[in-house]
């Protein structure tokens, strides 16, 4: 990843610990971060770490996380955002520390879904795609960088022309928590 590639990216609280070297970004999440939106149980999480950029009419986003570990929710995935009501993440994720799951959520109007598939375990990183379509979303995943396998269609109530998309990092129950973001890029 190049440094010259990141220059218009900017940071949703922003991450104590971030270091670049030859294998890409180095983000740790501090503990109890989150991404998380229930209206009906009045559950309002908004601060785990977004590296992102604004983003008009149609695109496509790539990118890929790496990691040694993933632990009870710790997550790195992609993030799309209007608002602290309006939102998309998809990610790896442990809701227990003997299955390890390929998520996604989208929240519309502070009503969040959830939607997952488990996955072999030995899984250490994740590329995923989305691309924007005249205010229509397809999120794909690989293991493997080549072959995408399309996880989800989905649209926002309040769609809004300018977009926030990128990269985030959370880890809501355990300590902090560090992955390797390898690749991040749009056409």
């Amino acid at each position: 990843m190049l440094l010259e590639q990141l220059r218009d990216f900017e940071w949703f609280n922003e991450p104590e610990n971030v270091a670049f070297n030859e294998n890409g970004m180095l983000v740790t999440a501090k503990g109890s971060t989150d991404f998380w939106q229930n209206a009906r149980k009045n559950i309002h999480s908004d601060n785990g770490h977004f590296f992102f950029v604004r983003k008009f009419g149609n695109f496509v986003m790539e990118l890929r996380w790496e990691f040694s570990s993933c632990s009870q929710l710790e997550q790195c995935g992609l993030m799309l955002r209007f608002d602290e009501k309006n939102w998309m993440k998809a990610s790896l994720m442990s809701d227990n520390l003997s299955l390890l799951r390929l998520g996604s959520c989208v929240t519309n109007s502070g009503y969040t879904d959830w939607s997952a598939f488990e996955i072999p375990q030995q899984i250490q990183g994740v590329s995923l795609r989305l691309k924007r379509f005249n205010s229509e979303y397809a999120l794909s995943y690989s293991f493997d960088e080549e072959k995408f396998s399309q996880i989800r269609l989905f649209s926002f109530v309040n769609e809004d022309v300018e977009v926030k998309a990128g990269a985030y990092i959370c880890s809501p129950k355990t300590n902090d928590f560090t992955a390797v973001l390898k690749k991040i890029n749009f056409e």
